[in-house]
């Protein structure tokens, strides 16, 4: 009888859920898979204390910026909060699965193919794309629009928009700078590889930093507020559809490759 580590469990049920069933998964596929189904990593775990330990010093810094001469409580967006939660959130989730990664290469070693990762064009659908582009170019053209009005308001969300731009700019280029990772001539570590890359993508999550600003149209009395409703409605309808279209584009995982024993 195979007694599987809780990793290789979780691995074995991410198989599953594409129409692959093993006993047990191989190695490889363990240190990438579990992280992405749920498990984390214990390399992780002095990067994630860092970055919480920042982004909670943010969190208590914006909440003290209303002590500054000049600034109201209602200068301060409502949302602003959530964009640090959502940092918090996504780039933790991140550092694991870039943790389990990074376990696999150097499990992997010499026998890591030697082929250049696939292009953005080939990773990004053009919804998700558009959908980034709303969320922080479109924003922070209403955010510059509104700040030389005299908005301190769209000044301090320019700021919070700035600090989500970064992180998903650090999620998408480690997915795709991220080399392949898988065994030389094995189809199934790598068609495991492209589908974890296109699945990845889905970290982004760009329309999470344009929705926190219904708190502010809810609770207060914005200039502009049906560009920034127009802003928030496009920024998640794209990403709804990008989201779709990224979904379509993982292709199934080949019947006959390695994934495991079993």
């Amino acid at each position: 009888m195979i007694v599987l580590t809780k990793a290789e469990q979780t691995a074995v049920k991410w198989l599953e859920k594409r129409g692959v069933r093993v006993a047990e998964p191989a190695t490889l596929l363990t240190y990438r898979l579990s992280v992405r189904a749920g498990r984390r990593s214990p390399d992780a775990f002095g990067a994630v204390f860092a970055l919480n330990a920042v982004l909670f010093a943010g969190l208590l810094g914006f909440g003290l910026l209303r002590l500054l001469p000049g600034v109201d409580g209602d200068d301060l967006p409502d949302g602003g909060y959530i964009f640090f939660v959502v940092a918090a959130t996504l780039l933790t989730t991140w550092l694991h699965v870039r943790a389990g990664d990074r376990r696999a290469a150097a499990w992997l070693g010499d026998r890591r193919p030697h082929r250049p990762p696939p292009s953005g064009r080939d990773v990004l659908n053009g919804w998700y794309l558009t959908s980034l582009l709303v969320t922080f170019g479109g924003g922070a053209a209403l955010a510059v629009t509104m700040a030389a009005g005299g908005s301190l308001w769209a000044v301090f969300w320019l700021g919070l928009l700035a600090l989500g731009a970064v992180v998903d700019a650090v999620i998408l280029t480690g997915i795709l700078r991220r080399p392949v990772l898988a065994e030389d001539e094995d189809e199934g570590s790598l068609a495991v590889d492209v589908v974890t890359r296109l699945h990845d993508v889905h970290l982004l999550m760009p329309s999470a930093f344009a929705v926190p600003v219904l708190a502010d149209l809810v609770f207060g009395d914005l200039p502009g507020a049906p560009w920034l409703i127009g802003y928030v409605v496009l920024a998640v309808a794209t990403h709804v559809a990008g989201w779709f279209a990224q979904a379509r584009r993982l292709p199934a995982l080949p019947a006959d490759g390695h994934y495991g024993e079993g």
